[in-house]
């Protein structure tokens, strides 16, 4: 019985030691977890901010066109003038009802006019519904992937003229946003479409790809549930398996995602930390 006082005194504080350790670390996991939904929130206002400017711009052109026509050198001007608007507009064709581009800028671009688009499922759904709206993301042929966002053009009348297109490159808008809000943080963060292609990743290498059924996430078949979880879901949270940023170590992350969007064209946003 002698021993029992000296063993019970010291198991308490012992007990109350490891109680307040829990506390702690439950503590530091919920902080981690209110910077990671911080720093997403910023991050998703900035990208649907940009996406907002990109469309007011394309916007513009269309309503400028209206007057000028969608062919000849006043709309050529219309045209420069738009991609000067904006640092992230590469490119600004129109095209007619029948597809067939009309006038292109930059000079770069002009090889397009005549061309006939009408076989390209973005340029069918604008000419078939007559309302802006935004694609997925396609390969170029000088490299890298871009977006065009296309808005419809009337003439003075009211008469549907044809489709101005306005291209960017996703990666350009949402890297210098990523790298900003990361910054100083143990995040990192990755866009996808709905469809699962990545619009960006801390890794270049990695954008393009699509998530569902690519062989390099086979060997990790929580991206495809993560990815396709994200993909049904406009804001979430979830965990998974993946190599560190920048190491071929397997490490346990957790993301949390939301979505920005245009025209009914969805992007998640996901920020991720390892665990």
């Amino acid at each position: 019985m002698r021993t029992a006082i000296p063993l019970l005194l010291f198991t308490i504080p012992l007990i109350s030691l490891l109680g307040a350790g829990c506390l702690c670390e439950h503590k530091t996991e919920v902080a981690e977890k209110e910077v990671m939904l911080a720093i997403l929130g910023e991050a998703s206002g900035a990208i649907q901010g940009a996406l907002d400017e990109l469309d007011t711009a394309a916007s513009k052109t269309a309503t400028s066109l209206e007057t000028t026509g969608i062919a000849g050198p006043d709309a050529e001007a219309v045209l420069r003038e738009g991609i000067a608007s904006h640092p992230l507009i590469l490119t600004m064709i129109t095209y007619d009802a029948n597809g067939t581009v009309i006038a292109a800028e930059p000079q770069s671009v002009k090889v397009l006019v005549g061309q006939d688009l009408s076989g390209q499922e973005v340029v069918q759904r604008a000419l078939a519904e007559r309302v802006p709206s935004m694609s997925a993301m396609f390969p170029l042929a000088e490299g890298g992937d871009g977006v065009v966002i296309e808005h419809p053009v009337r003439s003075a009348d009211g008469e549907f003229s044809g489709v101005l297109s306005t291209m960017f490159m996703p990666y350009d808008l949402i890297r210098p946003i990523a790298e900003d809000q990361s910054n100083g943080t143990p995040c990192t963060f990755m866009v996808i479409e709905t469809g699962g292609h990545i619009l960006y990743d801390p890794d270049p290498d990695e954008v393009g790809k699509e998530t569902f059924g690519d062989a390099l996430y086979a060997q990790f078949p929580e991206i495809d549930r993560v990815a396709r979880h994200a993909a049904a879901t406009r804001a979430g949270y979830d965990t998974y398996t993946f190599f560190g940023t920048g190491t071929d170590k397997v490490v346990q992350k957790e993301t949390f995602w939301s979505t920005v969007s245009l025209h009914g064209t969805e992007w998640r946003v996901m920020v991720i930390r390892e665990k």
